[in-house]
């Protein structure tokens, strides 16, 4: 019996949330649609950022010791500069209707720092009962450890919880963890899967 829903944050419950095109241009390398394609060290650096191990500072140094490039991210969050996330309202509707049958919803998300503070600022985890977040935690997905901590935190097994994702990676790691997991595609997959659940 599911008793938690658990959903992924970017590319699930937001939209517009890619910040690499914009940084890669403020950063002068034109537009490029992935961190790593900007340089590998910064696509690792924000990783470390992600759970934590490292601070903003610490990433834009590794970066300039790469590249050689001098960032300048005194005045603001770099990272955050480029963040605009918008709420996917069919997805959020789809977490009232779970919320309305009295299924708790929490939110299990790989986020940096000043992210995780847009988002507050902006009231776009207000929908969940509780947030996960990975630079909080010090784990991040697919690592099976995230999974595992967050049902234990919730005081569910595995399969006592539904997630979903739109990253395949991280739903076959769920899966694998024993948790009800499924691939997110849109709203109304989504709501299709849940209704084949018993859920809403």
């Amino acid at each position: 019996m599911i008793k938690v829903c658990m959903f992924d944050m970017g590319g699930v419950m937001i939209r517009d949330f890619h910040i690499a095109p914009e940084l890669s241009k403020y950063l002068g390398y034109g537009k490029r649609d992935s961190l790593e394609k900007i340089d590998p060290s910064l696509a690792e650096a924000v990783q470390l950022h992600s759970i934590g191990k490292i601070t903003e500072d610490q990433v834009w140094e590794m970066f300039s010791s790469s590249t050689g490039k001098k960032v300048n991210n005194e005045a603001e969050s770099l990272l955050g500069k480029f963040f605009h996330p918008v709420l996917d309202q069919a997805t959020v509707d789809v977490v009232k209707k779970l919320k309305a049958n009295n299924i708790r919803v929490i939110c299990g998300t790989n986020v940096i720092d000043s992210h995780y503070r847009i988002h507050n600022a902006l009231c776009q985890y207000d929908v969940f009962d509780k947030v996960y977040p990975s630079h909080l935690m010090g784990l991040r997905k697919p690592d099976k450890d995230f999974y595992m901590a967050v049902c234990q935190k919730e005081n569910i097994k595995p399969e006592e919880c539904f997630f979903t994702d739109d990253i395949k990676e991280n739903v076959a790691a769920a899966a694998a963890c024993g948790l009800c997991a499924r691939l997110y595609t849109g709203a109304e997959k989504l709501e299709a899967d849940l209704k084949g659940l018993g859920l809403i």
